[in-house]
């Protein structure tokens, strides 16, 4: 009887064991960046930026940030979409955004800023405003998130 009874504890645990899922899983940045040259030597410097999890949920969720620079590589302005993902190797949906935006530059300010989600897309817009000698002049810059039916984000 005792015998019985520590063996099915013993395998009670191994199943217990076998079956549970961290609480906390372990997490790791991935970041990923590109950059485009203007005509005038400026630059737009754009990161996308996920963490990878080991947990089994179908989740994701990351950011994309562009970044404008002068060209002495100084940071004039980014804007920045945030974006939380559900997918399933079939399909994917977004089902937060939020955004940033900021000026870094006096000359630079924010004029508006906005975002959406639309099916796969986490979407975030900014216009900021360069103070002239004479006058002001508009940027938009427009940042999509998407993501896979695999959880890939781009």
């Amino acid at each position: 009887m005792k015998k019985t009874l520590i063996i099915t504890l013993i395998l009670t645990l191994i199943c217990c064991s076998a079956l549970c899922v961290p609480a906390s899983a372990v997490e790791t940045t991935k970041t990923e960046t590109t950059i485009q040259y203007l005509e005038n030597g400026d630059y737009i410097k754009t990161t996308i930026t996920y963490f990878e999890t080991n947990s089994r949920a179908a989740t994701k969720s990351g950011s994309k940030t562009s970044e404008y620079y002068n060209n002495d590589g100084d940071t004039m302005w980014s804007v920045t979409v945030y974006g939380t993902f559900t997918y399933n190797g079939t399909t994917s949906s977004c089902t937060s955004v939020s955004r940033s935006a900021s000026a870094y530059d006096s000359s630079w300010s924010i004029k508006s800023s906005s975002c959406s989600k639309s099916g796969n897309c986490a979407s975030a817009t900014a216009t900021a405003t360069q103070k002239l000698l004479i006058g002001s002049k508009d940027f938009t810059k427009t940042v999509n998130l998407y993501c896979s039916p695999y959880g890939i984000l781009s």
